[in-house]
């Protein structure tokens, strides 16, 4: 039995069409990988945004077919913090991004996380610890970096545990505030053990963060300049304030 033009149009459209849909998708990722490998490759030991230098043993990028992907070995970031100069290794560090959709990328951290900086006491603070798992991801829109996550699951350092240790940032959608929260669940090593821990906490005067968040500026000199505006931190609500105040102040 012989099959008409019509019946074998039919049968082989579909087929076509997706072995066309397969082969754009391949290309549109081929390209886009290319792309981003040379933006990965342009940061390694320069400045990602000013004052701060991101520098790698290897990479490899993957993600085919609908994200891109870097996983890096021996990461580090250092340079100039709000306070001071900071510094963070990490033995394994990735980064994903899908390759369609808004700019959202999803970070994880794994093995020993070494990390120094200087607070608003202006010490030096250094702290090693393990997580279970460390993630985070940030947003950028068309005014700069909108949001970012953190969460750590089952922190152990030196001196201390957490269950889980929490980090958000947000702009409010008129751009006039940012949102801060910061969390930390069954926390020990600090005195006595702590069921929880928790603050939240508005920027004001956020405008003047803005060349920060689109990456523009040095983090000192915007930090100045927000003081300069009037900028202030307001804790909204939490949970055992006091403590909640001092691990702001170590890490602000």
């Amino acid at each position: 039995m012989r099959l008409s033009y019509s019946s074998r149009f039919w049968l082989y459209a579909p087929i076509g069409a997706f072995a066309l849909v397969a082969a754009a998708v391949m290309i549109h990722w081929w390209v886009a990988a290319g792309v981003f490998e040379k933006k990965i490759s342009a940061l390694k030991g320069r400045e990602a945004v000013p004052g701060v230098i991101l520098d790698w043993s290897d990479v490899a990028i993957g993600g085919f077919p609908f994200r891109m992907e870097a996983t890096f070995t021996n990461f580090y970031a250092h340079g100039a913090g709000a306070r001071g100069p900071f510094f963070w290794r990490s033995p394994k560090f990735a980064l994903h991004a899908l390759t369609y959709g808004r700019a959202t990328t999803v970070y994880e951290a794994a093995g020993p996380q070494h990390l120094e900086w200087v607070a608003g006491d202006g010490k030096e603070h250094a702290v090693d610890f393990l997580p279970g798992t460390m993630r985070g991801s940030s947003v950028v829109g068309a005014r700069g970096l909108s949001r970012v996550d953190i969460d750590i699951v089952d922190a152990a350092g030196t001196g201390f545990t957490a269950q889980r240790l929490q980090f958000h940032m947000r702009r409010d959608p008129d751009g006039r505030d940012l949102d801060l929260m910061v969390k930390a669940d069954a926390l020990t090593g600090f005195g006595a053990p702590i069921a929880l821990v928790q603050a939240y906490v508005t920027l004001s005067q956020a405008d003047t963060l803005a060349p920060l968040l689109q990456g523009t500026a040095y983090w000192p000199d915007a930090v100045r300049a927000w003081h300069g505006h009037g900028g202030e931190m307001k804790l909204d609500k939490s949970v055992e304030p006091d403590r909640a105040a001092r691990a702001l102040s170590a890490l602000y």
